[in-house]
């Protein structure tokens, strides 16, 4: 089967929608898009490798960036090709029916990963540069924020799923910000986004201020998802017993 029959089975499998914040943000659907006239092409690869190969496309711009001295605005490019390897993974497995908890478990994992590169990487360079707008603190709790958010998340989806087998339920759902914070959640992701493609231009637009705009995002997100499920914890939680358990 030769590349245009692959991508026409892809787009059938994988239908996407921009400008359409009930089901996706807009550069959700580009990536995916882009990822999708691509994975034709990395077929014959295992999906947990493609997974392996967005870490390491992180990892390279990261290191580029601190031992290299590459300017800011070529690093990006290494995070660019890293998200559509990122979603390209998932597109493979389901297409060769090769999906697993274990690519799932590797996919999350590398998502953080690479998002705390590039957190690392824009901190630098606000740091070496002008010394930033905010006390140095700031910088580094944006960073502590972004894994204790998906910590948080985690650890309540592992409660709830072990509150519904204790009281044999499915009550609780182990995920809701898409009850909560569908639109802000893809508006933020697409707002950092922005930010980053924006750093590409450095001639046109002052970095320093794009990263301070970017770090910003990403502290007011982590913040309120950090906080919404703190109260989502007491809410579904305080009432469910663990009696049953400890006996």
């Amino acid at each position: 089967m030769g590349y245009l029959n692959h991508l026409k089975l892809l787009e059938v499998k994988n239908k996407v929608s921009f400008f359409n914040y009930k089901n996706n943000s807009f550069f959700y659907a580009l990536y995916r898009k882009i990822a999708i006239f691509i994975s034709p092409l990395i077929l014959f690869l295992n999906p947990n490798l493609i997974s392996s190969l967005s870490l390491l496309a992180g990892f390279l711009g990261l290191m580029s960036s601190i031992f290299m001295d590459i300017k800011l605005n070529f690093v990006m490019y290494f995070f660019f090709i890293s998200f559509v390897l990122d979603f390209s993974d998932g597109i493979v497995a389901r297409y060769k029916k090769a999906s697993s908890f274990h690519g799932r478990f590797i996919d999350g994992l590398f998502d953080i990963l690479v998002l705390g590169f590039i957190h690392i990487i824009v901190i630098n360079h606000i740091l070496n540069s002008s010394g930033g707008f905010f006390e140095k603190n700031f910088y580094y709790l944006v960073v502590l924020l972004l894994p204790i958010q998906h910590l948080i998340l985690d650890r309540f989806s592992a409660i709830a799923r072990w509150c519904n087998k204790i009281n044999n339920n499915n009550k609780i759902k182990p995920y809701l910000r898409n009850n909560y914070l569908r639109k802000p959640t893809f508006l933020f992701f697409d707002l950092q986004q922005i930010c980053l493609i924006l750093l590409l231009a450095p001639k046109y637009f002052d970095q320093n201020l794009i990263i301070e705009i970017y770090l910003i995002i990403s502290f007011v997100a982590s913040l309120i998802t950090i906080i919404l499920y703190i109260y989502l914890s007491k809410k579904f939680f305080s009432s469910t017993s663990n009696f049953k358990h400890n006996k």
